[in-house]
This record gives structure tokens, C-alpha cells and sequence, in this order.
């Protein structure tokens, strides 16, 4: 039966894989396909910073040369798969999403951010902590102690705190205690937390909602990360902030 279970799992990653190299070419392919075997291996119990595409990419964020100072867009994949330096062409930016990424993680990491001096913070982070079963008070005092670290390291940075978007459950099912109901109220929490630190959120969500209460399938590759669509609406509301 084991045997059988990773058969299946290795020819799901070998369709997707022949998918994202025909979308996106050999290096996409490989990096998502990981991202997707390591996700459907792991249970609540293992850390995102214990996955090897977070690890890859905590490396490649180590070692790939950026411009002095930049904007800082951190997260998960909702993050990681946006195209920013073609969203935002003259801007100075870094990606640091990381595919399956937990408040944990970000913690984690987080000293790569405050290395960077950045003048500005883009943060999107908790769906992941939802789908592992990490309920919503722990997750909160997690994005607690990320605001704290942020404020207390750089204190002439400016964050902003983006809301958590839902996804179609009818496409995408519902794992762990994430549901489109428990995003909103996870949100709530991220709203206090904005207000408790000073920091400017937004609330993006209405946009990527539809009258179900579900991220609409024209903006969804799979139904809880977006397309081209949807990163372009991402880029539009959140346009002033970024250029100001």
C-alpha cells in the first residue's frame, strides 16, 4: 500500500511537472513540483523551515545579489509565485515567499529581512498555518512576535500588513482547519495586531471574494493560488503603497 501511495504521488508530481515546464519552463517546474511533493508528505507536526524547498530557497535568498536596500515582499507561495520584478519593473524588490511557509518559518528566516534594511515591508502569512492545523490563537501570537522583531530591528521601516485571501473551496479542498471562515476570522486578529504595531493593513480580501465567500475560479490557478489575473489585481491595490 505504501508502495502504491508514493506511485501515485510521484505520477501527480510527473503530470504537474510536464504542466509547469510547458507553462513555465525547466526551473519552474522542478521548484513547484518539489513544493508540491513536500507539502502532500508533511503533517502538522513538521516545521516549514524542516521542508527542502524552504530550505533551497532560504539558501538562494542568502547568495543572490539585490539591490541595497530593497522592498521587502515576505510570505508564502501566495508570495513566492508572484512575478514582482515584472509587476513592479522600477521598483527595487526582493521575493522573499517561500512555498508552504508558516509563521514559524517566517520567524525563522526573518533575519534575512531585517539584514536588508528595507524601507518597506509587504506581508502576507497564516493560510499555511491554518492547513496544519495550527489554530488561529497560536497563530496570531506567532504574527505577534514577527510585528515585534520587525518594529524592534527596524524601526524607520514601514509595514504593511496584507490581509489573508480565501480560496475556492470547490476547487481546491478544504485541509486542517483552514476554511474560508476561519481565514476571516484569522484576519480579524491580523487587523488588531496592524493596529496594536501602528501598521497600515490592507484589507484585500473583498476583492479576491466572491458572493460565495470563495476566491473566484477567474482568478485561481487551482483554486488557492492566483493566476496572472489575480496577481495583476494584487498589483493594483496595493500600487500607492508600494510606489509612495
Amino acid at each position: 500500500m505504501k508502495k502504491f501511495c508514493v506511485w501515485i504521488l510521484g505520477f501527480t508530481a510527473a503530470v504537474i511537472a510536464v504542466f509547469i515546464l510547458y507553462c513555465g519552463g525547466p526551473e519552474k517546474a522542478a521548484a513547484q513540483t518539489e513544493d508540491f511533493l513536500e507539502d502532500m508528505l508533511r503533517d502538522e507536526n513538521t516545521p516549514s523551515y524542516l521542508t527542502l524547498y524552504y530550505r533551497r530557497k532560504h539558501l538562494l535568498f542568502a547568495v543572490k545579489p539585490h539591490a541595497p536596500h530593497p522592498i521587502v515582499f515576505f510570505g508564502d507561495s501566495m508570495t513566492d509565485r508572484g512575478d514582482w520584478d515584472a509587476l513592479f519593473p522600477d521598483v527595487p524588490l526582493v521575493n522573499l515567499g517561500i512555498g508552504g511557509d508558516t509563521t514559524d518559518g517566517l520567524l525563522n528566516r526573518i533575519d534575512q529581512v531585517t539584514a536588508m534594511q528595507p524601507p518597506k515591508i509587504f506581508l502576507m502569512i497564516g493560510t499555511n498555518d491554518l492547513c496544519f492545523y495550527h489554530d488561529i490563537p497560536t497563530t496570531l501570537e506567532n504574527y505577534d512576535k514577527i510585528l515585534s522583531i520587525l518594529h524592534k530591528e527596524l524601526p524607520d521601516t514601514t509595514i504593511y500588513i496584507e490581509s489573508v485571501l480565501p480560496f475556492n473551496e470547490t476547487i481546491f479542498p478544504e485541509a486542517g482547519l483552514r476554511t474560508n471562515k476561519n481565514i476571516l476570522k484569522l484576519n480579524e486578529g491580523i487587523k488588531k495586531l496592524a493596529e496594536k504595531y501602528n501598521d497600515t493593513y490592507l484589507d484585500i480580501t473583498p476583492d479576491f471574494t466572491d458572493k460565495n465567500g470563495s476566491l473566484p475560479a477567474d482568478l485561481t490557478v487551482d483554486g488557492l493560488h492566483l493566476n496572472q489575473k489575480g496577481y495583476e489585481l494584487w498589483r493594483d491595490k496595493i500600487s500607492n503603497y508600494v510606489k509612495s
